[in-house]
């Protein structure tokens, strides 16, 4: 949840320098010696709009966040999916750091999210903790103390008329989580006895499960939201969403 924060930040960021804006964008200039702050200034504008979404401009609700469907998978032996997962917390994000070079077409930004509550349906198979693992159905999961980062590179390519577009060749994340605890139901088709033993192992060793985890779930949400990030800005072209005065 904590990329999907990221990335619909970047993307509601980028796109608020196009035309006909409405009054709570806060528009930064490409030449702004301050453009950072003035971007962090924009998210605070942006965030009540984040929390209820403006569907009209096709910003979704932060409130909850639904992410409808991930899709992790590795070579030697484990496969987990999650499909209409609803995220709570995700808009009770602070900035932490904010790196922008217009030049080069960069982007990095590192945010706190100090907790957030997830439901939805999962389905995994293969090995966790030495584990055997497998079961699908509803999953509930606490996690806080949480950060992450996004490193985005932009480029522009031409349009038909030969006006430049902005678009993401590359989108890379890293999370982290601080503490949490997750659960599993109908493991192993329902054998509770079984489910409730590999549930406790999972929350005994709640930071090995994650950290086994986190590369491929990193890999596949960088995926999902370059996708996403470049599905937002495309229909603009590069003076719109950054103009020089």
């Amino acid at each position: 949840m904590i990329p999907l924060t990221i990335a619909l930040l970047l993307a509601v960021v980028t796109r608020a320098s196009a035309v006909n804006l409405p009054e709570y964008i806060h528009v930064c200039k490409r030449r702004d010696p301050n453009v950072e702050n003035c971007i962090s200034q924009s998210v605070e504008y942006l965030r009540p709009y984040l929390v209820k979404g403006v569907p009209e401009r096709n910003i979704p609700s932060l409130e909850p966040l639904l992410l409808k469907e991930l899709v992790a998978a590795e070579g030697t032996g484990i496969r987990i999916s999650a499909r209409n997962v609803h995220a709570y917390g995700a808009s009770d994000f602070t900035v932490k750091r904010l790196k922008i070079d217009l030049d080069k077409l960069r982007f990095e930004v590192d945010i706190n999210l100090p907790h957030l509550y997830i439901d939805g349906m999962y389905e995994i198979a293969g090995r966790v903790l030495l584990l055997p693992i497998s079961g699908t159905g509803p999953m509930q999961g606490n996690f806080t103390q949480c950060t992450g980062a996004v490193r985005m590179q932009g480029a522009l390519r031409k349009d038909k008329a030969g006006e430049d577009h902005l678009y993401y060749s590359d989108f890379r994340m890293k999370i982290s989580i601080g503490k949490g605890n997750l659960r599993l139901e109908n493991l192993f088709g329902g054998e509770r006895t079984l489910g409730d033993v590999v549930n406790a192992a999972i929350n005994n060793n709640f930071d090995a499960f994650i950290r086994e985890l986190k590369p491929l779930i990193e890999k596949a949400l960088s995926e999902s939201f370059l996708e996403i990030s470049n599905r937002i800005v495309e229909p603009f072209t590069y003076k719109q969403l950054f103009p020089d005065n």
